[in-house]
């Protein structure tokens, strides 16, 4: 399946430049105003807009704010894109729920860097279904994770990552780990100090490593203490954290995530792992958000851990 971009602009030039620079990677539709964009989204499943902030009659602002009156539309991840950037629209687009704001200078000046940015758009748009959107705020999350990412290197963005998601799902400790032959490292702990007397050689004998190396998917276990599943049980039990997500990151960058309809491939290796705990249980809804957007957005992890 292809990816389908809307492109929102009264510039044919803008339809002209991004096909050149987007047509390759992903199905284009274009309209010329925000009622034909209205129109189309209504119609047709699109995974992301671009939309010009200066039209006739409807502005890009305008456009963003209706979209946000529909449950449905207002989840369509959104780039505003201008000619005359100012602080004051950029705040006004991110108040109503754009993910991104785009001086269209950068469409010539730094054409990787958009391509990086819709790339990143896409792999964290995760759908759960029945999600109360008030609960996972995607939107709010991903533009202060994309901010970070576009400036960071690995370490700054995984510790924004992981410090995002402590704050949005309420999570007590979390640490991040990446393997090298198996033999994993401890890259990040975020959290309660449940790690003080723990290392790489506690970490390996786990059988929780064990069981993500052998099904290549995530885990989640509302009572550490008791189940098969869980890492640092006695530790768990001490800093009084039952539940706990075990999620694994793979070796695939955003762009071939993206190339593969965001599947992972059989074989590809992992080369990191997740383990996120806190002391209240956690949802069916928010594992499967939170190991979606996890392991989607590892694979932008990956990328940056590769220019080490």
């Amino acid at each position: 399946m292809d990816y389908k971009l809307l492109i929102i602009d009264d510039d044919d030039m803008m339809h002209f430049m991004l096909d050149k620079l987007l047509g390759e990677d992903y199905e284009l539709v274009h309209a010329k105003d925000a009622q034909e964009g209205i129109d189309i989204i209504s119609n047709e499943v699109v995974n992301l807009l671009l939309v010009d902030i200066h039209m006739p009659s409807v502005s890009g602002l305008d456009f963003l704010e209706a979209l946000g009156d529909d449950s449905q539309k207002e989840q369509i991840p959104v780039l505003i894109m201008t000619a005359e950037p100012t602080a004051e629209k950029a705040q006004s687009a991110a108040d109503l729920g754009a993910a991104d704001f785009i001086d269209k200078t950068e469409f010539i000046q730094d054409k990787d860097q958009i391509r990086e940015r819709i790339q990143m758009k896409l792999v964290t748009d995760v759908e759960v279904p029945h999600m109360d959107h008030k609960t996972f705020n995607k939107k709010k999350l991903v533009s202060k994770l994309m901010d970070e990412v576009l400036v960071g290197d690995f370490i700054s963005s995984s510790r924004k990552l992981f410090t995002e998601l402590m704050t949005h799902f309420s999570v007590d400790f979390v640490s991040f780990w990446t393997f090298n032959n198996k033999q994993p490292n401890l890259i990040i702990s975020l959290g309660t100090e449940l790690l003080h007397n723990y290392g790489p050689d506690e970490f390996k004998k786990e059988h929780s490593l064990k069981y993500v190396f052998k099904n290549r998917k995530p885990y989640y276990t509302n009572n550490v203490y008791r189940d098969e599943l869980g890492i640092s049980k006695e530790l768990s039990q001490e800093e009084e954290l039952p539940a706990e997500i075990g999620i694994p990151l793979f070796a695939l960058t955003d762009k071939e995530l993206i190339k593969n309809n965001k599947k992972i491939p059989p074989k590809t290796k992992i080369f990191g792992m997740v383990i996120l705990k806190r002391n209240q249980l956690f949802t069916t809804k928010e594992y499967k958000a939170i190991s979606r957007l996890v392991i989607q957005s590892g694979t932008i992890l990956w990328r940056l851990f590769k220019q080490i």
